[in-house]
């Protein structure tokens, strides 16, 4: 072997639980596998490992087991198998194989393989786990330095002025999600204000946002008779770049809605940069049915009232109708005349609390539930 402490340890904690993890103790050049039951005694692949040295490798192996990335426990929450059945239990630990749960109704404490769970618990456990061990420090930088200061900072980025609202609290060893809003026609201008309406202000407001910080970006079109096209388009996109480089942003989760004018500027921002977007929700607006298929993995969930007369609701069934025909991820709601709705779709939209938890939980590359 060459090495004192080149050496492989079994270990087991079977039947109360179960683990199998291999680590590799590079100071020590120590490969630690741990597992089997209880009755189980440290084995070595040769046979001098004794007294002294036994010890000390029950001090490298409980060392090695406590510095296995654990999420927090004590959490009782309902979780969900792949087969779609249900189980109160407390959360103990998790790796990145496996959880380890405690059943509520008798505290049966058993191990289960991540495959056997459900893909919005395998996303709570990748978050819990993420919480713990982080995915390192970025600290706002660039045009976004010192700009966490929960208020909407006026600033400029190429040809547009937009506002952006961060919290002070937010920690630079976490990630957030970012939406962008884009204003609709009537809101364009410089002055850096008219674009901050109730409805981008309500974003920022209420417990859904406090349980679920983020970013927000609401840019001003320069002109609004050009609308969210050519330079602005651009500019919109190298403004969400800029964010995401320069700020902790989880680039999994990019957002983007609009109305009428925005809602055109929605369906071209994610037409221009597919990759970049985890969801969408354009409102009462429309865009080109031949970028269906360049698009039709990006969670899209539109809305358009059937009276709008300025905005005729074509625009956007043509836009569904094309992304069917491309099996897309498209999610429809129509207004119809009883409800009242004209060119306003954006009432219901943003006051149905089901949509920010729809847009929340689209990852991108990751199929939820429309």
């Amino acid at each position: 072997m060459g090495r004192l402490f080149d050496f492989v340890v079994t270990f087991a904690l079977f039947p109360s639980n179960t683990l199998l993890a291999t680590h590799e103790i590079k100071p020590y050049k120590m490969n630690l596998i741990y597992l089997l039951p209880s009755s189980a005694l440290f084995q070595s692949e040769t046979s001098f490992l004794k007294g002294k040295l036994v010890r000390m490798a029950l001090a490298l192996l409980f060392f090695a087991l406590a510095i296995q990335p654990n999420a927090e426990a004590g959490e009782v929450r309902t979780w969900t198998a792949a087969d779609g059945r249900t189980l109160e239990a407390e959360f103990v630990s998790a790796n990145e194989r496996s959880v380890t749960l405690r059943r509520k109704t008798d505290r049966k404490r058993f191990t289960l393989p991540l495959d056997k769970i459900s893909e919005a618990d395998r996303n709570w456990i990748e978050e819990a786990l993420e919480d713990q061990t982080g995915p390192g420090e970025k600290k706002p930088s660039g045009i976004f330095e010192d700009r966490l200061t929960k208020d909407w900072e006026k600033m400029e980025y190429e040809s547009l002025k937009f506002r952006f609202y961060g919290d002070k609290k937010m920690s630079s060893k976490k990630r957030y999600p970012i939406l962008i809003f884009l204003h609709g026609r009537g809101s364009g201008g410089t002055d850096n204000e008219k674009q901050l309406n109730g409805i981008v202000r309500n974003f920022a407001s209420g417990g859904f946002h406090r349980e679920n910080p983020s970013f927000i970006l609401a840019p001003q079109c320069p002109d609004d008779t050009k609308g969210w096209n050519g330079e602005y388009l651009e500019d919109v996109i190298g403004l969400v770049k800029s964010a995401i480089k320069n700020l902790p942003v989880d680039e999994e989760r990019v957002y983007i809605t609009g109305v009428s004018m925005g809602g055109f500027g929605t369906w071209s921002a994610i037409a221009k940069a597919p990759e970049l977007f985890a969801a969408a929700v354009p409102v009462c607006g429309g865009g080109n049915p031949a970028t269906a298929k360049s698009i039709k993995d990006i969670p899209i969930w539109t809305h358009h009232g059937v009276a709008d007369p300025i905005v005729s609701v074509e625009f956007t069934r043509r836009m569904v109708t094309a992304l069917e025909k491309v099996q897309g991820n498209i999610k429809y709601t129509e207004y119809d005349e009883a409800s009242g709705i004209k060119h306003d779709a954006w009432t219901p939209c943003y006051g149905n609390p089901k949509v920010y938890e729809w847009i929340y939980e689209q990852r991108k590359g990751k199929k939820v539930g429309k």
